[in-house]
C-alpha cells in the first residue's frame, strides 16, 4: 500500500509543479501583452512636429491625458424609413 501512496504523492507533486509553471507562463504572457499595448500608445492621437497652430485648450487636454466626450444628444433618427419586420409561425 505504501508504493501506491508514494506514486500518488509523486503525481501530486508533478501536477503542482506543472500548475505553477502554467501560472508563471500566463503571468509572463499577460505582462508582455500589457507592455506591448502600452508601448504602442494606441490611445493617443499623433501630432505632426510642424503643427504650431494648436490652441491652448487643445494643448491642455492632451497634456492631462483625460478622456472627454463631446456634448451629445439623443434623438430619433431622421430620414430613415422604419424597418419592416415579418414573422411567421411554422
Amino acid at each position: 500500500m505504501t508504493e501506491s501512496t508514494s506514486r500518488i504523492a509523486g503525481a501530486r507533486r508533478r501536477a503542482a509543479g506543472a500548475k505553477q509553471i502554467a501560472v508563471a507562463a500566463a503571468a509572463a504572457g499577460f505582462l508582455a501583452i500589457v507592455l506591448l499595448a502600452r508601448g504602442s500608445n494606441s490611445g493617443q492621437a499623433s501630432t505632426s512636429a510642424g503643427s504650431s497652430g494648436t490652441s491652448q485648450a487643445g494643448r491642455e487636454s492632451s497634456s492631462d491625458q483625460s478622456f472627454e466626450l463631446g456634448s451629445g444628444s439623443i434623438a430619433p433618427s431622421t430620414g430613415a424609413a422604419t424597418p419592416q419586420v415579418h414573422t411567421t409561425v411554422s
